[in-house]
């Protein structure tokens, strides 16, 4: 029996960057994760080994005794790995490959020689697991491996391997035929599960144990239990189901690593850790601010038991954990002292009185020194540490009441100081004092920040928040003390100013794991490098609330609200609108108008038709001049909508108004000033195509991963209390497939992973309480795909309500206090079989082996003895078995940790136990730890009744709980017992140090052999020794040693990995181990795995052929011989010994005799390094013996008198030769087999004329019947005639048939005569047709002598003589040339048939021969239907006949009539009705991809059949699409669909980049926007300036007009296009103070007569322009106007000069003058 205890993935990851251990195996998982113990500090540990070690090169005790057996497997992250030596001294071995995706493999490696892989690595199970763990493997009787795993948390698997079904040729096994069974679930559903172990007994029945949670009855509060399950193979190669599912430890308690060992009779024993005898203390600080009121009424019911705040009572955790047997001293402190909380609670009322009634601080001494003080109460906590000293916290209904932080530093503290001291003396002036044998746990409850609540608005995340956390979580660190925070809900809200629940649970995340330098619920990552990063093993668990109620999984609030957490290597989850896939384009039905003065207008129209189905919007933009628009609408109904004024206000841009009827619609848009500068838009929105679409949309929000790059994840988490239910989301991801992934976990376990482009829904059950649920997208290190992202939405969880949480914070308090509390070694011992052969009436085969009481739902063991005669309803008295003949044992009694148990039972019954156990130094599962056994004889105990109560073991234990010797090292690992052929106990294990070398880690392999048991008058060991006692032979050896690791326990940290392998058959000792390199070399390459091999032989004893002697003899019959052998003993235990010498049986009638010194005794006395002769007299038989050559081995073997296990053997190989001829011993030449005469005369040879018979008996001396014929040759006339039996009717010895020419005288010579001896005379009156000799009517039964009897011949008196069938084809037995008309016998005469010769045996008919030519259709006739077209390219074989196949009337030549029958006259497989080219030319593969009949190289004008003609064609790429183009899915008709098109109105500029996406007529576009400038640009540079103002509206493109390039807006660049601003304006306007200033002042007084020009336009009436400023203007000179203006310009320059101005402003102020003039005229 093999097991692979311990996860090594976890140690694995913990050697290259040690992260937290999980160690949860509870329903609760995420209530009891890392919770077993606390994490001790060992540097005041120091150990001195107890004996010397003196290592060879290889770092084993003997340099020749190790080999490498196998150098690589071929793997690269091998762990758990366990494996067995079989009989034939071939290791099996089964590890985990801990990848991506982790397997389970197995392989087949030989001990004779370096890497003799038999079978190499061998998948069991499936690649797809999410995490695999705990492998165990056995052999059964067949040497078929049965292995059970576990798919971590999950499932318990079991497969059947037979290696014999492979041909062992160092490659992979073939699974198919080596597997006889394929995971087989042993255990699954709700529950969690690991750590199974198997054990096979001597009926190959398979008995199965692993640790599961489920229970049905729900009464154990989620903590692990211990199940078993019995299974056999059945006669298929199939299992079934002996015992189903049976719970082992029906009790409250943590239960973990069981082992199972078969016993005598095949019982089962079964051991395992449990907690039940545990001793615990927790101390509790309790927040008393006056939000805390139902906290402390539901805290008091749940720590001693009461009514719940929702009316529920409770026992109270400590009543439940006594009564299981756990130990529990509690002491509850109310920070700062206010006890009005505690005095006024019901629940709290014994606790209150415990405490003193509010008067009591810390006790002075510790509780548990007797049994009945074992409650410190509820206390007064006044004084409490930070910052290196003690802080007063005076009485408060708040700010001191809040101290949670310090006051946990201070429970700490006062168990090890920062001296290190323990028990610690903090700087406060009273500490608590623990139990120093107790596991601690503190539990501070609060709903506030950890340093005085929450702060005015920061909400908990002040300085002294960070830093009480920061030394509360090293404090509990250095001492070992798990942190359990419970976190409440803030009296201000979840999620408010004053306080936030996130913050202050974010604090005691930071406490109970390490601190995240992040505020989040997410798990911390603790590397353990510092005291600051290393995880306090505790959890964080909700304190009941309604906080849950407003969850939201459908992410529609746009963000991520309660509840929600997310973190991420760079970048984290949010919530994303959802992109449904959908691709919406816009159709322009009519649009005019436009700003002001582009175009002017009173009045413009346009009329549009509105699809039926679309929304049609009208869009309105509108001017300064509001007051001037109107508009009116003709619907389609002939009534007018009309809008005006007070429609709209200045400046407005919006839909006005939709219409959604079908319909003419026309519209008027009004302008009453005429300028223009409101504008009217018809449009409507539809799907142009549809994508996928990139999130599994519900609503409109849906949650994605953060943007990240390679080699990093990013996490969304969930963490709250949830009722019995199911978690189901949708998700949607698009990466790199296979690669990058999006990850589902629950409470730390990966359900689900997704790569690719997937989507879907999943959902998973949940039990009650606390959960986390996190999804990751991590993307591996290079490529990206897809959308490189993940999304997830309709996240559905079945929140708890208050009375559920208030359940599941009792249920994970009682998981945690259970799994927290040291375990002890327990054991059951179960009788299957005796079950099995006497069931009770209410069990079946198959059935569990416990059963429910159903009135109070408890479980029921079947406990009780093997045999029992009981009453049963139904049947009477009668007798039934039991399954649990010995209920749970205790074997271990102390404070200190029991862990890793393994049990083997010998030959004798004996129960051997070995297990690693605690020092008592430290009180931890981590702490420093020694190897420990115990044996017991459970026959001392008489027979069994059930033992209810245990076994006493005083009465059954001969070696008691003790220490092995040579376990002196940190930490002990993986044991495991073994038994020896000569009586000994062998107890392999690991022992480790982290400082052993040179401060590296070292681990080694030891092993110790227990033997010499020294016995009492009654040859038994005495009850209650010690080991030392009780064996006189007690020695350990160190095998092998490594500083990296061996079977995955490295030595820098508490065990993991794997047991040794071994095998012990004295006097042969074999340890198989790994470990990277088995002789350590610096060469080690960094996947390389080694398998190495220590073997020793302690008896060596050999016998040889002596010299000159060879290991072949060849003897002749009769001959004999001497074998001379040499016995030589190199090694002889105490020098010498008495042995034995015998061989192995000989063949008959051979003699042998055999013994030592020439006198043949059998037994001589060994003298270690002298020689003793031994010799092998053997005689042959003789010819009269044997008749055959022989070959056999003789095996001489020499037996030790003293130790049968110590012999030694040879083989010679005999051979027995006959120089002469076995089958002729008298050398006649006859064989002896038909030699009368075998042994008589010799020197003569057999022959006619000396033995005429040829009996082998000479004639002249030996015969006297010399041919055999029963007459003595003196009375035979005939001695040298006839030889045998003859008829001789006158008995003169000759015979009458071969001497009467015509025996029967039928005028036949006998030489011709066919019946020599048939009738006689007939000659002359019967009829002989073929002359034979025989009687035609009553002797031949073939007349005429052809190949056919008379009776199958169609012509039995025909032609004669005859024989060649060749001329008889359908064999009838008449000659096909003289005498047959039809030769085929097919009904066709040989006239009409055009196969006459052709298949027989059918007759012609329209089924067969459909044109009656004689010939079979599917035989002969190669055209069936005579239409001209062979069969075999014939489609109407069956078809019109007795036409001929032309290009008239079959196009094709298918052999089909065109008008008749042929559906597709060219064959193209487009059908004559949809081909519009029915005679085409052939069609050959890819010719006509739009399937229409037509050739597409030579015929069709479409290739894609889109509607558009393949020379107009941009895109017929894909020629199979049913895609047709239309005016609205290709705009510019050139074959491509508007949605993949780049340019979808062909005017050279792409649509990303084109304003105007539907022209498609461009004729000039100088700004390169897609759009026309004459017609639909208003922009034509895209400077920012509309056309109808920009004076270079073809200028320089692409820039953006404002003061900074066009200080006065004409659209002209100033730099380079505007003439009329200089760059010296610019410069001096820019220049100096003054000129600034002076600028500002035009600027103002430009302004100033804007406004009054703008008010007199809206004031006075608006008066048309009588054009007179423009008839003068062009009535005048062109050139003397210029003139005359540029100098009055010129002295209006000069006089604004006079006064102060600069040329510059002068100018402009003439500018805006003359502009203003303009604008009045």
């Amino acid at each position: 029996m093999v097991r692979a205890t311990v996860d090594a993935s976890n140690r694995m990851a913990a050697k290259k960057n040690t992260a937290k251990s999980q160690m949860s195996v509870l329903i609760i998982a995420i209530l009891v994760t890392s919770l077993f113990a606390p994490s001790m500090s060992l540097a005041s540990i120091s150990l001195e080994p107890d004996q010397s070690k003196n290592f060879t090169a290889n770092n084993t005790t003997d340099e020749a005794a190790t080999q490498a057996l196998l150098s690589n497997l071929n793997t690269s992250n091998p762990i758990e790995v366990t494996g067995i030596m079989d009989d034939q001294g071939r290791v099996h071995l089964v590890w985990i490959e801990n990848g991506t995706s982790p397997m389970l493999q197995y392989a087949l490696i030989s001990t004779n020689g370096i890497d003799t892989v038999l079978i190499a690595n061998t998948l069991v199970g499936q690649s797809n697991y999410t995490e695999v763990s705990s492998p165990s493997m056995v052999l059964d009787s067949d040497s078929n491996a049965h292995i059970v795993w576990a798919i971590t948390d999950v499932e318990i698997l079991y497969s059947i391997l037979d290696p014999s079904e492979d041909d062992q040729d160092g490659s992979t096994g073939d699974v198919y035929n080596m597997t006889l069974t394929s995971e087989y679930i042993i255990a699954e559903g709700t529950g969690i599960r690991n750590d199974p172990d198997i054990a096979v007994d001597s009926n190959d029945a398979m008995h199965i144990v692993w640790v599961d949670t489920y229970d049905p009855q729900g009464l154990y509060f989620g903590t692990p239990l211990i199940y078993y399950k019995m299974m056999a193979m059945n006669s298929t190669g199939g299992v079934e189901v002996v015992i189903n599912n049976t719970l082992v430890t029906p009790a409250l308690g943590y239960k973990g690593n069981p082992a199972v060992s078969i016993g005598v009779n095949n019982t089962v024993i079964v051991v395992w850790e449990d907690t039940r005898g545990s001793l615990i203390e927790y101390v509790g600080l309790l927040d008393t601010s006056g939000s805390m009121t139902a906290e402390w009424e539901d805290m008091c019911a749940v720590f001693y038991g009461g009514n719940l705040t929702s009316g529920e009572y409770f026992q109270g955790v400590k009543p439940l954990l006594e009564s299981a047997s756990i130990t529990v001293l509690e002491t509850l402190y109310a920070l700062s002292g206010q006890m009005s909380h505690a005095s006024n609670h019901k629940n709290c009322e014994d606790g209150y009185a415990a405490g003193g009634n509010g008067t009591a601080g810390p006790r002075t001494d510790y509780l548990g020194q007797i049994p009945t003080d074992n409650s410190g109460g509820i206390r007064a906590l006044t004084e409490v540490v930070y910052n290196g000293s003690a802080l007063s916290i005076p009485t408060d209904w708040g700010y001191y009441s809040e101290m949670w932080g310090p006051g946990s530093t201070w429970a700490c503290t006062s168990w090890r100081d920062y001296s290190s001291m323990t028990p610690g003396n903090p700087p406060s002036t009273a500490d608590h004092s623990w139990n120093p044998n107790a596991t601690k746990l503190i539990i501070p409850v609060s709903d506030e920040g950890p340093y005085g609540g929450s702060g005015n608005g920061y909400e908990a995340q002040d300085a002294d928040d960070n830093q009480s956390i920061r030394e509360a979580h090293d404090a509990c660190v250095n001492a070992g003390i798990i942190p359990i925070p419970v976190a409440g809900t803030t009296s201000y809200g979840a999620n408010t100013i004053w306080a936030n629940d996130t913050h202050v649970r974010s604090h005691m995340m930071d406490l109970a794991q390490c601190n995240a330098n992040f505020t989040g619920l997410a798990d911390r990552t603790c590397d353990g490098l510092t005291t600051a990063t290393k995880d306090a093993g505790g959890e964080m668990f909700l304190y009941p609330s309604d906080n849950m109620a407003n969850f939201e999984g459908d992410f529609e609030s746009g963000y991520l609200t309660n509840g929600w957490g997310a973190s991420g290597s760079s970048d984290i989850w949010s919530v994303e609108a959802a992109d449904n896939g959908l691709v919406y384009s816009q159709a322009n039905l009519c649009d005019i108008g436009g700003a002001t003065g582009n175009p002017s207008f009173y009045s413009v129209s346009c009329n549009y038709t509105q699809p039926a189905g679309q929304t049609v919007d009208l869009t309105v933009n509108v001017d300064n001049w509001a007051s001037e628009f109107s508009m009116d609408v003709i619907l389609p109904d002939g009534t007018v909508a009309s809008f005006n004024s007070s429609s709209v206000y200045n400046q407005y841009s919006g839909v006005l108004v939709s219409f959604t009827g079908a319909g003419n619609y026309t519209i008027f848009l009004n302008d009453t000033y005429g300028d223009g500068g409101t504008s009217v838009s018809a449009d409507y929105t539809y799907v142009s195509s549809t994508n996928p679409s990139s999130t599994p949309i519900s609503g409109t929000y849906s949650a994605q991963s953060g943007s990240i790059t390679h080699g990093e994840s990013t996490n969304l988490e969930f963490t709250g209390v949830l009722a019995n239910g199911t978690v189901s989301f949708s998700y949607n991801v698009s990466s790199e497939a296979g690669y990058d992934f999006l990850k589902f976990y629950l409470d730390g376990v990966q359900l689900a992973q997704w790569s690719g482009a997937q989507s879907g829904n999943f959902s998973t059950p949940v039990s009650l309480g606390q959960h986390t649920l996190k999804w990751t997208y991590a993307k591996d290190g290079s490529v990206s795909s897809g959308n490189d992202a993940a999304w997830i939405d309709d996240v559905v969880i079945p929140v708890a309500n208050y009375t559920d949480e208030v359940n599941a914070l009792v249920q994970s308090i009682i998981a945690l206090t259970t799994s927290s509390g040291s375990t002890e070694t327990y054991l059951s011992v179960l009788d299957p079989y005796s079950m099995i052969s006497n069931p009770r009436s209410t069990w079946s085969m198959g059935d569990p082996g416990h059963s429910v009481d159903s009135e109070t739902g408890e479980y029921i063991e079947d406990t009780g003895p093997s045999v029992d005669y009981v009453w049963q309803d139904g049947i009477g008295w009668s007798t039934i078995g039991h399954l649990v003949i010995v209920n749970d044992t205790r074997l271990t009694n102390g404070h200190g940790w029991s862990v890793s148990p393994e049990v083997n039972s010998d030959e004798d019954g004996n129960v051997h136990i070995v297990w690693v156990d605690g020092r008592s130094e430290e009180h931890s599962r981590t702490a420093p730890s020694q190897l420990h056994y115990m044996q017991l004889d459970l026959s001392r105990a008489g027979p069994f009744d059930g033992e209810a109560e245990g076994l006493d073991l005083s009465t059954v234990s001969v070696v008691s709980d003790s220490l092995v010797p040579g376990s002196d090292m940190t930490w002990g690992a993986n044991p495991r017992v073994d038994f020896d052929n000569d009586g000994s106990v062998h107890v392999t294990w690991f022992e480790s140090s982290p400082d052993a070398a040179d401060g590296e880690g070292v681990v080694e392999l030891r092993w110790t052999r227990i033997t010499t048991p020294q016995l009492d008058q009654n040859g038994q060991l005495p009850l209650g020794q010690s080991l030392d006692e009780a064996y006189a032979v007690i020695n350990t050896r160190i095998i092998a040693q490594s500083t990296t690791n061996l079977m995955g326990v490295f030595g820098d940290g508490i065990s993991s990995g794997s047991q040794p392998i071994v095998n012990f058959d004295w006097p042969n000792r074999d340890i198989v181990w790994t470990t990277p390199d088995c002789e350590e070399s610096e060469t080690v390459t960094e996947d390389q795995w080694d398998v190495c091999m220590w073997s020793e032989n302690v008896y060596q004893m050999d016998l040889v052929p002596a010299e000159n002697q060879g290991e072949e003899i060849t003897l002749n019959p009769g001959e004999a011989t001497t074998i001379d052998l040499v016995l030589r003993g190199p090694r002889v235990p105490g020098g010498s010994d008495i042995v034995i010498a015998s061989s192995s049986e000989i063949m008959p009638n051979w003699f042998s005799d055999l013994g030592f010194s020439g006198n043949y005794q059998p037994t001589t006395t060994l003298v270690e390094d002298v020689d003793s002769e031994l010799e092998l007299f053997l005689r042959a038989p003789s010819l009269r013996e044997v008749n055959q050559d022989q070959s056999f081995e003789v095996t001489i073997t020499v037996t030790s008198s003293t130790m049968s296990q110590a012999t030694t053997s040879t083989t010679v190989l005999v051979n027995l030769v006959n120089e002469g001829d076995w089958d002729d011993d008298d050398n006649d030449g006859i064989p002896d087999s038909e030699d009368d005469c075998q042994f008589g005369d010799t020197d003569w040879t057999s022959s006619f004329q000396t033995d005429h018979d040829s009996d082998g008996c000479q004639d002249s001396t030996e015969d006297d019947d010399d041919d055999n014929d029963g007459f003595l040759d003196s009375e035979d006339n005939c001695p040298s005639g006839v030889e045998g039996h003859i008829l001789d009717a006158d008995n003169d010895g000759c015979d009458d048939t071969s001497e009467d020419p015509d025996n029967d005288g039928d005028g036949v010579e006998n030489h011709l005569d066919m019946c020599p001896d048939g009738a006689q005379y007939w000659g002359d009156f019967a009829e002989d047709h073929d002359g034979d000799g025989c009687r035609d009517g009553d002797e031949d039964d073939n007349d005429d002598n052809d190949p056919f009897d008379d009776i199958e011949d169609d012509c039995p008196k025909g032609e004669i003589g005859w024989s060649d069938m060749i001329f008889d084809n359908d064999g009838d037995g008449c000659h096909d040339l003289k005498e047959d008309t039809d030769d085929d016998n097919d009904g066709i005469l040989d006239r009409d048939d055009l196969c006459p010769h052709g298949m027989t045996l059918w007759f012609s008919e329209p089924t067969g021969d459909f044109d009656g030519d004689g010939c079979h259709d599917v035989v002969e006739d190669d055209d069936d239907d005579n239409d001209g077209v062979p069969d075999e390219d014939d489609h109407c074989l069956m078809g019109v006949s007795n036409w001929d196949s032309t290009l008239i009337t079959d196009w094709d030549f298918d052999g089909c009539h065109d008008e008749m029958e042929d559906a597709d006259d060219d064959n193209d497989g487009v059908l004559d009705h949809s081909d519009e080219c029915q005679r085409s030319t052939p069609i050959g593969p890819a010719m006509d991809l739009d399937l229409d009949g037509c050739n597409d190289s030579t015929e069709d004008n479409d290739l894609d059949n889109d509607g558009i003609n393949t020379p107009s064609d941009n895109c017929e790429e894909d020629r199979t699409s049913d895609w047709v183009s239309t005016a609205w899915n290709d705009v510019d008709q050139d074959g491509c669909v508007d949605t993949d098109d780049w340019d979808d109105d062909n005017d050279g500029v792409s649509d990303a980049i084109d304003d105007c996406p539907s022209t498609q007529f461009l004729t000039i576009d100088i700004d390169r926007d897609g759009c026309m400038d004459d017609t639909e640009d208003d922009d034509d540079d895209n400077d920012g300036v509309p056309d109808s103002r920009d004076l270079c509206p073809t200028g320089i493109m692409n820039w953006i007009s404002d003061k900074s390039t066009d200080i006065d807006g004409d659209g002209c660049m100033d730099s380079a296009e505007d003439e009329n601003v200089p760059n010296a304006l610019l410069n001096t306007i820019t220049g100096s103070a003054f000129t600034t200033l002076m600028a500002a002042s035009i600027g103002i007084l430009l302004v100033a007569a804007a406004v009054m020009a703008r008010r007199s336009r809206g004031i006075a009436p608006r008066i048309h322009s009588d054009g007179t400023w423009e008839v003068e203007s062009t009535m005048s000179e062109a050139g003397s106007s210029e003139v005359q203006q540029e100098a009055e310009k010129e002295d209006g320059v000069r006089k604004l000069s006079d006064i102060g101005y600069s040329p510059e402003v002068a100018k402009a102020i003439l500018d805006a003058e003359e502009q203003a003039r303009r604008g009045r005229n």
